[in-house]
């Protein structure tokens, strides 16, 4: 609206809402945002008002994320036995990306997209207010490149504390979030959070 296209247009996003059956989005929490304003509904709000959107909550693939079956982590575990499998895949994690391994150190994962919607630069701007705490955390993901230096200046600044990986990793994902005590989660806005699903159904 602020800087409109001059000539003839096409939105083909718009054409395919006004042309759906049905919209569909991550969940329902996402769909009320979507009509909530111009800046949620990316100046489709209007159109989506009139159209209606239905919000179904998102799933995860339950074979690939099941901690009883899991083909990345050497240690399988149901809500039975988590207590005692957590603390070996996390010194396995430790190993893994090269941190002094210990039980006792509570770890902090980040798995997601280096970029502002995730709250990357967030994250990066709060590790030095609790880096000094008896804590390890383990960041994976690609996305901006600025961001993507930062993280491997993490590793640099904190050696013992700290690992950035930027990177597509999918076994490493796996053990972060099976083998971290804690998943964070800074995103500025979150249409559903697979992220969160996965952290849920580890134990994490």
């Amino acid at each position: 609206y602020d800087k409109p296209v001059k000539g003839r247009k096409i939105n083909w996003m718009k054409a395919g809402i006004l042309e759906s059956d049905q919209i569909l989005t991550v969940s329902p929490y996402y769909a009320e945002e979507l009509v909530s304003g111009e800046d949620k509904g990316v100046e489709l709000d209007n159109i989506l008002r009139k159209t209606g959107i239905l919000g179904i909550v998102n799933g995860m693939d339950v074979q690939e994320w099941n901690p009883l079956t899991d083909k990345y982590t050497g240690i399988k575990y149901d809500a039975t036995t988590v207590m005692n499998a957590k603390p070996l895949i996390k010194e396995a994690l430790q190993a893994e990306v090269g941190l002094p391994v210990n039980k006792d150190i509570p770890v902090i994962g980040f798995i997601g997209r280096l970029e502002e919607q995730k709250g990357s630069d967030i994250l990066v701007e709060a590790l030095s207010q609790f880096i000094s705490k008896n804590v390890q955390i383990i960041v994976l993901g690609t996305g901006k490149k600025a961001m993507e230096k930062q993280l491997e200046q993490l590793e640099i600044e904190y050696p013992d504390k700290a690992r950035g990986v930027a990177k597509f990793n999918v076994p490493l994902a796996h053990m972060i979030i099976s083998g971290a005590d804690f998943i964070l989660v800074p995103s500025r806005f979150e249409p559903c959070g697979l992220i969160q699903l996965h952290a849920m159904r580890y134990g994490t």
